[in-house]
């Protein structure tokens, strides 16, 4: 078994030229190109896809060679796999080699191996070039051809960078230098993955929420950095995938927010300890994306959740066929300029930054300090910061609540953050009753949104979004009433680190 590392990116098809003329790899060893022909096999229930498993048969020349890859995952477009690799002596599958018990345990089953078939096919050309980088040995491969299921067909344009040997950073330092001149694009998904789109008729991504981060009280500072803003990171990328292929679901931009803006919090909560400077490079790149997907989540708010109930109730007394329209048209552009700001050069040298930063074991900075501690410091002192803001929450103005709710969500994402360090049911009680405050605070902030969103629409005939505006009034002031109740519970719940 190997543990295969390999960073892939998606490469414009008039840049391939240019791409190869690049001094890294116009100065290395001497391409090899071959042609490459896998079959992936699955059960007709697609068992192994549903294990994270992915089955195939390649030819390469006169060989045939049999290939199962497994677990690991994605990070920054770099792909960590288990790989096992046999040749096989014919166009057939060959399970008498295998002497793994993982994969004994999934291959052992007769049945299963009986319902295996054909379901997609790649079939492409690799030009393959080896680099020595930094003290690492990188194979350089461009993948050009077609991923087919049945009468379906997608094309494969994409380079991969696998590390034979030395420091994993390396594949993206190696990147940031080929993105310099070529604007490459960070590929999250497999040619399996793909594959498996392909053939199940569309795309098989996924709405991907913050998950919990695997932190221990003896973890020190820096390392307990790492895993917080890799969850962040994840949750960011994952959801481009869903994005960038123009999938319905307006969760994945909402989701890519809520990454970003954990990522933003986590840098505020880390500056404490490593200082502003050592996220410096960082940071404003983070504001300068959130600037540019925050209209479009501003209107999916708008044309989805907000206008659907007031059009519902109040169409007999107005005409909002011109309103939908504009807002519709508005949302169209702020959705294209998000798009634009994912796939653009400056996106994706963010991307492989963060990479490259997650996968050295002295970034930010080296720093044994407890976690525990430092979170017990953090947790305090935001609270006491939110708790103070708070108070006399029914007389508070706008202003006041929009800062209010701002310090709420540095509080909920440092008390998500650290949750894992105290006990579950303390910290699962308490973000409840933080999440159900957000609910209210932030259904305020929607109708602030709203009508500053209206006054972009002035050629629109002022009936509707006066409408509008009056029932989003009336929303705000039902939810300012019932703050008090959901400040005397915030107040009421002991905090989970104490």
């Amino acid at each position: 078994m190997n543990v295969e590392i390999e960073l892939k990116l998606r490469v414009p098809a008039n840049s391939v030229a240019r791409l190869h003329r690049h001094p890294l790899l116009k100065s290395a060893n001497p391409a090899h190109t071959a042609k490459l022909t896998s079959m992936y096999y699955d059960t007709p229930s697609l068992d192994l896809k549903s294990r994270g498993i992915a089955l195939r048969l390649r030819k390469a020349g006169k060989r045939w060679i049999q290939t199962i890859k497994g677990g690991g995952g994605a990070l920054a477009g770099v792909h960590t796999r288990y790989e096992w690799e046999i040749p096989v002596a014919r166009n057939a599958l060959d399970f008498t080699k295998l002497d793994d018990p993982f994969l004994i345990e999934i291959f052992g089953s007769s049945e299963l191996r009986q319902n295996l078939s054909q379901v997609f096919v790649t079939e492409f050309t690799r030009k393959t070039v080896p680099v020595e980088f930094g003290g690492s040995l990188i194979e350089y491969c461009l993948d050009k051809g077609t991923i087919i299921s049945g009468d379906k067909t997608e094309a494969i344009l994409e380079a991969e960078l696998e590390l034979k040997s030395g420091d994993p950073s390396k594949l993206y330092e190696f990147a940031l230098e080929l993105q310099k001149s070529v604007p490459l694009i960070l590929e999250g998904r497999s040619k399996a993955e793909r594959g498996y789109a392909l053939f199940l008729g569309g795309h098989i991504n996924r709405v991907k929420k913050a998950v919990t981060c695997e932190l221990h009280r003896k973890m020190d500072v820096a390392a307990a950095c790492r895993e917080i803003v890799r969850g962040c990171l994840l949750q960011l990328q994952d959801n481009t995938l869903g994005y960038l292929d123009r999938e319905t679901d307006p969760e994945y931009l909402h989701q890519m927010r809520v990454g970003l803006r954990r990522m933003r919090s986590a840098f505020s909560i880390f500056s404490h300890v490593f200082g502003k400077t050592a996220f410096s490079d960082i940071v404003p790149e983070l504001r300068w994306l959130a600037g540019e997907l925050g209209p479009a989540r501003n209107w999916d708010v708008f044309a989805l959740e907000t206008l659907p109930p007031i059009i519902d109730a109040l169409s007999p007394a107005c005409d909002f066929v011109k309103l939908r329209q504009a807002g519709d048209a508005s949302r169209m552009k702020s959705q294209e300029r998000a798009v634009l700001a994912i796939e653009s050069h400056r996106f994706q040298v963010l991307l492989l930054e963060l990479g490259a930063g997650l996968s050295r074991d002295s970034w930010p900075q080296s720093n044994a300090a407890s976690i525990a501690d430092f979170a017990n410091q953090i947790l305090e002192k935001r609270y006491r910061n939110f708790e103070r803001r708070g108070r006399g929450i029914a007389t508070l103005c706008a202003a006041e609540l929009h800062a209010l709710r701002i310090d709420g969500k540095k509080l909920r994402y440092a008390a998500e953050f650290f949750s894992p360090l105290y006990s579950a049911r303390a910290a699962s009680a308490f973000l409840a009753v933080m999440a159900s405050l957000q609910d209210a605070l932030g259904a305020i902030n929607d109708a602030a949104t709203t009508n500053h969103l209206l006054e972009e629409l002035s050629e629109v005939d002022p009936c509707a979004p006066n409408l509008v505006k009056g029932w989003a009034a009336c929303e705000s002031r039902q939810r300012i009433g019932q703050l008090g109740r959901e400040w005397k519970a915030f107040k009421t719940i002991v905090p989970f680190w104490k």
